[in-house]
């Protein structure tokens, strides 16, 4: 069975270091708002240590991210972009509706594409 999504743990440990630096926290100020020593944190940047899903979540929530952005890496090894991340974020605050939308507005450009391209 092919992968979708594979636990890429160098990637979630920069997600975290970066994610951490954007906030202006220390690694022990983490540490301390997630119940893990600061050696723990430098550890899990690092990718020397594996985070436990409850870990994962209360980083998540200390840095304000969304699990998704952790664990944005493809099955093809490539990441998810700023971009990707960016117009996932936006589509999260929308409504239904207003994603169907999108969905049909995104439709009508990539036939127009399509179509001028065989002309």
């Amino acid at each position: 069975m092919e992968s979708r999504y594979l636990l890429d743990y160098a990637h979630i440990a920069e997600r975290v270091r970066d994610a951490r630096r954007r906030q202006r926290l220390t690694q022990a100020e983490l540490a301390e708002q997630i119940g893990l020593s600061t050696n723990a944190v430098a550890k899990l940047e690092t990718g020397l240590m594996t985070p436990s899903l409850p870990t994962l979540v209360s980083l998540a929530n200390a840095l304000q991210l969304d699990m998704n952005e952790l664990f944005s890496a493809r099955a093809d090894g490539e990441p998810e972009s700023g971009l990707d991340l960016y117009l996932g974020s936006l589509l999260r605050g929308l409504s239904v509706q207003d994603k169907e939308f999108l969905v049909r507005t995104i439709d009508a450009l990539a036939q127009y594409k399509k179509t001028a391209e065989t002309e």
